[in-house]
């Protein structure tokens, strides 16, 4: 049988630039190498001047020196080249080490920016037209290639505005750079872009100078490291900060673009009320394996990001006070205004003395501006509002005087009557510009600037109820069967009577899962997003959630509740559970009351991949998909997908439009919801021009993933998918979860003990005591990654190609790798990864710090490695690890010799931790080691 499968790729441009040349040939016609070694050499030069004159000389020359041993190991890749590096680092004393790390840190993350600036640098001339290349991805380029395959202007038109696609950024710890840092980076980057400018002045391109010399004296005078552990409420700041600095602005302003490309094509810009993109987040909500992140956290979090959005909207309404100053309106405005009501409000009277202008009266005759003073008052009355609930202040009730803003549908109101207004009466150039902005902005971020997620493990629900069975006499129902615990709920459900006793008395744990609830009530399910069950295994996991929802909500809107699917079981068992929840009554009449009969199931990538390894975890999330939409479809159910992307392709990272594109067809319905988490956040947001690529690679993805033709899926193609997925299963359990010391042998060769000495995030790394089934999947990416032996992502891989090449089948396979994008994906990313490996690094470790008698597993996974990437190139057809990406090589080859004093560095400083010595600054070096590999592999978890 043959089924679908989604559009062909026709290259393996890398996420930095997707460039190809207009005649289909993959190659550069400018030099854009040499801007990046420039800006590079530049900033390095700056670097080691200031360490110079900080700290003197000495420490300057032994910078020096290993600056100089790595580039000639870089260069010419021999033993003798890394025994010399090793033997000049490990003979520093402890000062100068930490001198050396904290200068290679800082160039791994200033190679980052760098590379950044590059990345907009190209784009900049793409865009111009001064490259024969263009740019892959971008709306040009799919509108046409759209066009080509007999689509009309309508029709993408029609598409692009049924699209939403949801970010969701998350609180997972792997962002190990402080943000004290990124800022600092963030303005070396935005002086980098100006110094490509040649229209500076002498006097202008002195004072840049100045500014990159300030940013860089601060950026070595910052401590790297973070000495206390970030509470969720910092995380969430950071989250927040991330939106107001660029993705708040970026939202609009590439809407804008689509509407340019759109006219290009020849069809209208987009309704104003159509906004693809919406943001959600974790942080604060995510309490999966975290008792730092309470109900009392949720409520603090939802208000702030409330309060936040508060601020951004009191600006651009500040703003709008001085833009429309025009005194001619429609009827329709007039008419508006004599209906607003009074705002005499004691305390706002107080509050309009901070107004920057126009804080006593406005002009009578100015109709613009007196709208937006009633909607400024508006917002200050439910900022003072939002503030007082905050602070627990016994006077956090709403001032009949001052109404408060409870839906975005209110704020929107007025700025509609405006938008008409001015195009009513032939000003509509003015509508188009900052207002229009303003609109978009309210529809993408609502009140709450988030939508904060909630994520509760599923036996913690469990437990909860077991203790409310327990209480009113009828038993454990942890202990009842599925069918039992399936009646049971049903009889809840349909029954009006109150389940929970008012005052039942419970331990903290279960106190606080009951608290949950009651906040989430409290908060609204409007200001929330989805409630999303980890370790979600059976259909009486979702229905428990419902009963909970039921007893504290009553009759008010309740959240969806999203089961999360993470392991290989749970994948293979989704479509019975999901079959049990749609055939019962109750839950389709809420579903289709409630949500429009609209389902959401999130899928995740990192449990699953540490529990069956990568191969497997891809394949069976693959057909967990599809065989979940035809179940789906049977019930005439919409499902929507919701993808729990890391940002190392060991927990299902990588490019988005790669993400995108590999998907089974059909599966998403011009919806595509993913976590965006730590690192990946700054990658793909951090500048404003890396905010506008990163919305512009979903938006284009989705709609070339949705509209182009589908080739067929051949059913030899599953056939040896499921052989490949088979073999590469059991090689990868015989080697992490069969071998009795491998976890030993893990602990020794990586630093997985130490990772926690980084503070990077508020969550433990373990849920609870154990081996590697209780290692968050996190830490257990981390700490390969620092060894660079990257085993999660290829262990299986190498046997199951083995097994296509032993049975005649790499013919078959190599097909598949050109004709299906999953295939094709999947290669893709493991290339990237199989680059990034080194074995002689690798092997470094285990000599130093392994014992004699476990250094077999590593040189055992070494041979593993070698032959695995001698199958992978077979596959690909390349030469050479990432032939087909000559910018992924690039941008590698740029950070390398960064990266290698690094892993020296780190060796030596835990074979002295591990012997006893510990000194404050040990832990600081080796802490500085851990980041600065991080940044140069670009990923930590």
């Amino acid at each position: 049988m043959e089924t679908p499968t989604s559009l062909d790729l026709t290259s393996s441009a890398s996420y930095e630039s997707f460039v190809s040349r207009k005649d289909g040939k993959y190659k550069e016609s400018v030099d854009f190498a040499l801007p990046l070694k420039s800006d590079i050499d530049y900033i390095r030069s700056s670097l080691l001047n200031i360490i110079g004159s900080r700290c003197g000389h000495e420490t300057y020359e032994a910078i020096e020196k290993i600056r100089e041993l790595s580039y000639i190991y870089d260069t010419q890749q021999q033993d003798t080249n890394f025994v010399d590096l090793c033997r000049y680092i490990e003979s520093l004393p402890e000062n100068k080490m930490l001198m050396a790390t904290s200068f290679f840190s800082n160039m791994c993350n200033i190679v980052n920016y760098a590379d950044y600036v590059h990345r907009l640098r190209r784009r900049r001339a793409f865009e111009r037209g001064d490259s024969e290349m263009f740019q892959r991805y971008s709306c040009d380029e799919i509108f046409q290639e759209l066009l080509n395959h007999g689509f009309t202007p309508e029709e993408i038109h029609s598409y692009i505005c049924q699209i939403q696609c949801e970010m969701v950024l998350t609180a997972h710890p792997t962002q190990a750079v402080r943000r004290s840092l990124l800022s600092k980076l963030s303005k070396l980057a935005t002086c980098l872009l100006e110094r490509d400018r040649t229209d500076l002045t002498p006097a202008e391109r002195e004072r840049l100078e100045q500014i990159l010399e300030c940013a860089l004296s601060a950026l070595w005078r910052t401590d790297e490291v973070r000495r206390t552990k970030p509470k969720p409420e910092d995380e969430a700041r950071s989250a927040l900060q991330v939106v107001e600095d660029t993705i708040w602005q970026a939202v609009p302003r590439y809407i804008r673009s689509i509407d340019r490309s759109l006219a290009k094509i020849g069809a209208p810009p987009l309704p104003l009320d159509t906004v693809p993109f919406l943001f959600g987040s974790w942080a604060g909500g995510d309490r999966d394996g975290n008792p730092f992140v309470t109900a009392d956290v949720t409520r603090r979090v939802c208000l702030l990001n409330r309060l936040r959005a508060l601020n951004l909207y009191l600006q651009e309404v500040e703003d709008l006070l001085f833009d429309l100053s025009l005194h001619y309106a429609s009827d329709e405005l007039h008419e508006y205004n004599k209906r607003l009501p009074l705002t005499n409000s004691e305390y706002l009277e107080k509050e309009r003395l901070k107004y920057k202008e126009f804080w006593n009266h406005v002009p009578p005759a100015e109709p613009y501006r007196l709208l937006l003073a009633y909607i400024r008052d508006r917002l200050t009355a439910t900022k003072v509002y939002t503030e007082n609930i905050l602070s627990d202040r016994p006077t956090a009730e709403p001032d009949p005087q001052a109404p408060i803003y409870t839906h975005i549908d209110e704020l929107l109101e007025p700025l509609y009557v405006m938008y008409r207004s001015l195009h009513d009466t032939g000003d509509g150039v003015i509508a188009e510009d900052h207002l229009k902005d303003f609109i978009r902005q309210a529809k993408c971020f609502g009140l709450e600037l988030v939508r904060l997620d909630i994520r509760q493990e599923a036996d913690r629900h469990t437990k909860a109820m077991a203790a409310i069975t327990g209480y009113i006499g009828m038993g454990d129902y942890s202990q009842w069967d599925e069918e039992t615990r399936l009646s049971f709920l049903n009889e809840v459900l349909s029954s009006r009577r109150p389940l929970i006793p008012r005052r039942f008395p419970c331990d903290e744990n279960v106190q606080e899962v009951l608290d949950t609830f009651q906040v989430c009530a409290d908060l609204g399910a409007s200001s929330l997003g989805a409630y999303i069950i980890s370790m979600c295994m059976a259909s009486s996991d979702v229905l428990l959630v419902e009963v909970f929802q039921r007893e504290f909500c009553m009759s008010r809107p309740t959240q969806r509740v999203v089961p999360l699917l993470e392991t290989i079981h749970a994948l293979q068992n989704a479509t019975k559970m999901m079959e049990t929840l749609f055939s019962n009554t109750w839950y389709r009449q809420h579903l289709e009351e409630s949500f429009g009969n609209i389902q959401e199931i999130m899928v995740g990538y990192s449990d699953s991949g540490k529990d069956g390894g990568r191969l497997t975890s891809a394949w069976e999330l693959y057909k967990a998909q599809e065989s979940l939409t035809r179940v789906a479809e049977k019930y005439g159910v919409t499902l929507r997908f919701f993808h729990g992307r890391g940002g190392t392709v060991g927990r299902g990272g990588g490019p988005q439009h790669l993400a995108i594109l590999s998907q089974p067809p059909g599966t998403i319905n011009k919806y595509f919801r993913v976590t965006i988490q730590g690192e990946v956040i700054q990658q793909d947001f951090d500048l404003p021009g890396l905010a506008d690529r990163t919305l512009e690679c979903y938006l284009t993805a989705i709609l070339k993933a949705e509209m182009m033709p589908y080739s067929q899926v051949k059913s030899e193609w599953r056939e040896l998918m499921d052989a490949m997925s088979q073999i590469s299963y059991k090689t990868y359990r015989s080697v992490v979860y069969e071998k009795p010391d491998f976890v030993k042998y893990f602990r020794y060769a990586t630093p997985e003990q130490e990772i926690g000495r980084l503070n990077i995030g508020s969550r433990p790394q373990k849920r609870k005591d154990g081996g590697v089934e209780t290692l968050r999947a996190i830490p257990w990416i981390f700490a390969w990654n620092q060894t660079r032996l990257h085993l999660p992502v290829w262990l299986g891989t190498g046997a199951a190609i083995d097994y296509a090449k032993k049975t005649n089948k790499l013919e078959t396979l190599q097909s598949m790798y050109k004709e299906w994008p999953f295939v094709h994906s999947y290669f893709d990313l493991m290339t990237m990864v199989l680059a990034k490996a080194d074995s002689r690094i690798s092997a470094k470790y285990d000599t130093e710090l392994v014992p004699k008698e476990l250094q077999s597993f590593g040189s055992s996974l070494r041979k593993l490695l070698a032959e695995t990437i001698d199958m992978v190139l077979y596959v690909t057809g390349e030469k050479r690890l990432l032939d087909n990406d000559i910018v992924m090589q690039r941008a590698m080859d740029s950070r390398r010799q960064w990266l290698t004093p690094m892993h020296i560095v780190q060796v030596e400083i835990l074979k002295r931790l591990r012997a006893g010595t510990e000194t404050q600054t040990i832990v600081d070096t080796l802490v500085i080691s851990m980041k600065a590999i991080a940044a140069g592999m670009q990923n930590t978890g």
